[in-house]
């Protein structure tokens, strides 16, 4: 009998995303100079801007860029009401602490929080 293993499953897509964002930072230039349309409106540099704002000698940088674009991806999916809603912190918190208890889960998102901080994903 197989059993399904969500945490593999989200370990190998963020995985393809970060090789993916690898990709378009190389083909596209920096993620200040790109502009996303998405069906909530446009996404233009915010996530890079945000990233920024991150003080560098923050020792939870990696893991607050990794916050943000949870957060932009998850409005960009499911609209921006979720900005709106008082769990939806809470809801991040949870998710990021599932995602840090998976060691290969945990692995892909360094990996992810490393190129956010590099400037080399468009969000």
């Amino acid at each position: 009998m197989t059993t399904i293993d969500p945490s593999s499953q989200v370990a190998l897509a963020l995985k393809s995303q970060v090789a993916a964002m690898k990709e378009r930072g190389k083909t596209k230039g920096s993620a200040a100079q790109q502009t996303v349309a998405t069906p909530h409106g446009t996404v233009s540099g915010t996530l890079a801007q945000r990233m920024q704002a991150i003080a560098p000698d923050d020792p939870s940088r990696r893991q607050k860029a990794v916050r943000i674009f949870l957060q932009v991806e998850l409005v960009r999916e499911f609209g921006d009401a979720l900005l709106n809603d008082p769990q939806f912190g809470t809801m991040l918190d949870a998710v990021q602490e599932q995602m840090a208890r998976d060691e290969k889960t945990a692995a892909a998102v360094i990996a992810l929080g490393e190129l956010l901080l590099a400037g080399k994903v468009a969000g």
